[in-house]
C-alpha cells in the first residue's frame, strides 16, 4: 500500500510509547491508515484474530473489511471488526451469566418508544395538575439516553440542564426506572444496556475485564472524535490491560455532540491516556487548495486551536469557491436547479453533484422544485427504510419466529390484522405467555384459519434460515400489507431487498440485529449508486461521502451557527464544525448559497442573533468569488447592507 510520509510515521510507529492518536484531518486518508497499521500488525506476525477494529457503523467496518483483505489476503479475515455495540453483543452474547444477561432481543428507537409510552401511560396519571407540558414518550427516552451515554447521574442531569420542576423530575425517575424494569422482565436490551452493561461489568469484574480485553494486542478505533464518554471507557478497560490503542479521527468533525459525543476525547487523548504519542495527517488528497483555504481560515477563526492546516496534493485549479447571495429562497432553489440543468448539458452526471443542507426541513423548497422540474434526485438523511411501517411489520413477524415471548413484536404483528384493536391484541398476548405451542394458542383465540395463525406457522416452519424465513413472511403478509398501505409497488421492492439482503445471513438472529442496530436507507440497501440521481442530503449525513461538485446551500445566519446555539461556546464551535464537515466534502468546485429574507410566505430578517457570529460574515474575499442576484436594481451591494435596508 503506498503511504505519503505521515502516514508512514503514524503507520509504522514502533517506538515507547503504547498509544498512538492519529489527527486525521478531512480526505488526508484515513480510512488507508488504519488500513495500513492493521495489514502492518498482520503481515509482521501479530495474529489477526488478536486484533480489534471499532468502527461507528457497519457500513465503515464491511469497507474496512473489503480493503484489508485487498491487502493481506485471507490472513485478514480474522481480524474482528465492527461497531462498539455490535462488539459489545457478540462479546456478551458468548458469556450472558458474565454480564447478568437474562435475554439478548435488542429493541430499537420505534420499540423503545412504544414500551416508553405504555410506561408514561401507566404514571402520568400520578402528575398533579396539567399533563400538558409534560416530556413525550420519545423525549423522555432521549433524556434518559444522553444522561446514560455521557455517565452524568439521571437526577442531576434533569436537575442541571432542563426546565421540569421537581415534581416532574420525581415522576419521570419513576418512569425510568419501571421503563428498565419492564426491558428485564421481558429479557430486551436497547441501544444505551449493550454499551452500559459492558462497560458495568468490566468495572466490576476486574477478571472478567482481564479475560476479554487480553484477546486482543492492539485496538483500532475510526472516528475516534465521535466517542461519548461511555465508548471512551470501554477504551480505558482495554488500556488498564495494556492493550495498544491506535486511534484514528479529526477533532474538526466532532459533530454528534447531541449523541453525546466528546470534543475533548481528541483534543486531550495524550493527557488522559498517557503514554501517547500523536500524528497529524495535513494531505489532503480530496480537494483543490482554493477549498481547502476556505475551510483552512474557517478553522482558524475559531477559539480553539485544531492543529492541522490542510494542503492540497491536487495544487490548484485556478477556480475560487463561489459564493452565491440571493434575496429569497426560492431564488436560491431555482437558481440551484438551473444549474444543475447547465451540469446536464455539459454531459456531467448528476451523481457527479450533491447537495448540502444543515436540515432535512431546510431541503423542502429545492425538494419542490427538482420534482416540478423532473429532476431525479435521492434525499439522504431522512427516514430509513428499516422504520418504515411496512418493513416494521414484517420484522414483527420475524422477531416472533427468533422469540416467541416478544410482547412488542407480538402486539404490532396481531395488529395488522382486521377487527384485531390493542385491547384485544393485549389480551391474546397474555393468553399465550406461558403456552408450549404459540401457534396452536393462537390459533385457540383468533380461530382456525385466521391469517395470523397461518402466517406465524408458514415464518416458524421456515425455521432460522433468514432467507427462506423472509421469503416466506413476505409472501403471506404481502396481500394483508398491499391493502394497508399506499404505493404499494414502490414498498414491495423495498422488502425484495431485505429478501436480497438476507441471501448473504447465516443466522437470522444476526440479520435482526443488524438492521435493530443500525437502521439503513433504501439507497444503501439498494446498492444503486451508480444511478444518475442528484444527491441531496444533510450535513450529518454527509461524513464520509465526497462528490466533484457540491453546493451547500441555505447557509444563512441561522443555520451556521444554528439558532439554536446562541449563547454557548461549546454548541457554536460544533456549528462551526459542523459548515466545515459541508465545505470538505467538495473535491473539484464548491458552491455557497444563502438568501438575504423570507420564510413560509413573510418577510423576516435572517441577520444573527445578537452576540452570535455567523460564520461567513467576514469571508476574505481573495478566498471567493461572490455574485449578487436580483439586488442590483436596488442599489444593494452586499448581502449584509440588507439589514441596514430591512
Amino acid at each position: 500500500m503506498e503511504l505519503n510520509q505521515q502516514q508512514r510515521d503514524a503507520v509504522a510507529y514502533a517506538g515507547p510509547k503504547r498509544n498512538i492518536l492519529v489527527n486525521a484531518g478531512a480526505g488526508t486518508g484515513k480510512t488507508r491508515t488504519i488500513i495500513a497499521r492493521a495489514a502492518q500488525q498482520v503481515m509482521q506476525g501479530t495474529q489477526a484474530d488478536r486484533i480489534l477494529i471499532v468502527t461507528f457503523t457497519n457500513r465503515a467496518a464491511q469497507e474496512l473489511r473489503h480493503r484489508l483483505a485487498h491487502e493481506v489476503g485471507t490472513s485478514g479475515e480474522a481480524v474482528q471488526m465492527g461497531t462498539f455495540h455490535a462488539f459489545c453483543l457478540k462479546v456478551m452474547s458468548q458469556l450472558p451469566k458474565s454480564f447478568d444477561i437474562s435475554g439478548l432481543n435488542i429493541i430499537d428507537a420505534d420499540d423503545q418508544d412504544n414500551l416508553m409510552s405504555i410506561v408514561r401511560k401507566s404514571l402520568i396519571k400520578h402528575l398533579e395538575g396539567p399533563k400538558r407540558g409534560f416530556p413525550s414518550s420519545d423525549h423522555l427516552l432521549s433524556l434518559y439516553s444522553y444522561s446514560r451515554n455521557t455517565l452524568q447521574h439521571t437526577e442531576d442531569y434533569l436537575h442541571e440542564q432542563t426546565d421540569l420542576d421537581d415534581q416532574q423530575i420525581e415522576l419521570i425517575l419513576q418512569m425510568f426506572s419501571l421503563y428498565q424494569k419492564r426491558k428485564e422482565e421481558r429479557g430486551y436490551l436497547d441501544y444505551d444496556d449493550l454499551l452500559i452493561k459492558f462497560d458495568e461489568a468490566l468495572t466490576k469484574k476486574p477478571p472478567l475485564r482481564h479475560a476479554v480485553c487480553s484477546l486482543f494486542d492492539e485496538v483500532l478505533v475510526d472516528e475516534m472524535q465521535d466517542t461519548n464518554p461511555i465508548q471512551f471507557n470501554i477504551l480505558k478497560h482495554f488500556c488498564a490491560e495494556k492493550v495498544r490503542l491506535f486511534c484514528v479521527g479529526d477533532p474538526a468533525q466532532s459533530i454528534y455532540r447531541f449523541r453525546g459525543a466528546e470534543f475533548s476525547h481528541m483534543m486531550e487523548f495524550e493527557r488522559i491516556f498517557g503514554d501517547s504519542i500523536a500524528f497529524a495527517l495535513s494531505l489532503n488528497y480530496r480537494s483543490y487548495q482554493e477549498i481547502l483555504d476556505v475551510s483552512n481560515w474557517l478553522l482558524s477563526c475559531s477559539s480553539y486551536s485544531y492543529r492541522n492546516n490542510l494542503v492540497a496534493n491536487r495544487g490548484r485549479n485556478g477556480n475560487l469557491v463561489r459564493l452565491e447571495d440571493f434575496e429569497n429562497q426560492s431564488d436560491e432553489c431555482s437558481w440551484i436547479a438551473d444549474q444543475v440543468v447547465g451540469y446536464q448539458e455539459q454531459k456531467i452526471p448528476l451523481s457527479d453533484i450533491m447537495v448540502l443542507y444543515r436540515s432535512s426541513y431546510e431541503a423542502k423548497t429545492l425538494e419542490a422544485e427538482l420534482i416540478r422540474r423532473k429532476i431525479p434526485y435521492r434525499f439522504i438523511g431522512g427516514l430509513v427504510l428499516t422504520k418504515s411501517a411496512h418493513v416494521r411489520d414484517v420484522f414483527a413477524l420475524l422477531r416472533l419466529v427468533r422469540n416467541s415471548t416478544d410482547d412488542l413484536a407480538w402486539m404490532r404483528y396481531l395488529q395488522l390484522f382486521p377487527r384485531i384493536g390493542e385491547i384485544t391484541a393485549e389480551r391474546i398476548v397474555g393468553n399465550l405467555q406461558d403456552a408450549n405451542s404459540v401457534v396452536q394458542a393462537l390459533q385457540g383465540a383468533v380461530g382456525e384459519g385466521h391469517p395470523s395463525v397461518e402466517a406465524l406457522s408458514a415464518a416458524m416452519k421456515a425455521g432460522p434460515n433468514p432467507q427462506k424465513c423472509i421469503k416466506a413472511v413476505i409472501q403471506q403478509l404481502s396481500p394483508l400489507l398491499a391493502e394497508r398501505y399506499d404505493h404499494w409497488k414502490q414498498r414491495k421492492q423495498d422488502l425484495e431487498l431485505l429478501e436480497k439482503v438476507a441471501r448473504t445471513y447465516t443466522s437470522l438472529g444476526q440479520f435482526i440485529d443488524d438492521f435493530t442496530l443500525e437502521p439503513m436507507h433504501g439507497t444503501q440497501l439498494s446498492n444503486k449508486s451508480n444511478d444518475d440521481a442528484l444527491t441531496l442530503i444533510t450535513v450529518h449525513s454527509a461524513k464520509g461521502t465526497e462528490a466533484p461538485i457540491c453546493f451547500v446551500a441555505s447557509a444563512v445566519p441561522a443555520q451556521y451557527p444554528h439558532s439554536r446555539s446562541l449563547g454557548n461556546l461549546e454548541a457554536e464551535e460544533e456549528e462551526r464544525r459542523v459548515l466545515y464537515v459541508a465545505l470538505t466534502r467538495a473535491k473539484n468546485e464548491l458552491i455557497i448559497t444563502r438568501y438575504a429574507k423570507a420564510r413560509n410566505a413573510m418577510w423576516v430578517d435572517s441577520s444573527p442573533a445578537v452576540g452570535q457570529a455567523y460564520f461567513l460574515e467576514s469571508v476574505p474575499p481573495d478566498l471567493v468569488q461572490t455574485n449578487l442576484h436580483g439586488y442590483t436594481n436596488r442599489g444593494i451591494s452586499s448581502l449584509s447592507s440588507l439589514r441596514d435596508v430591512y
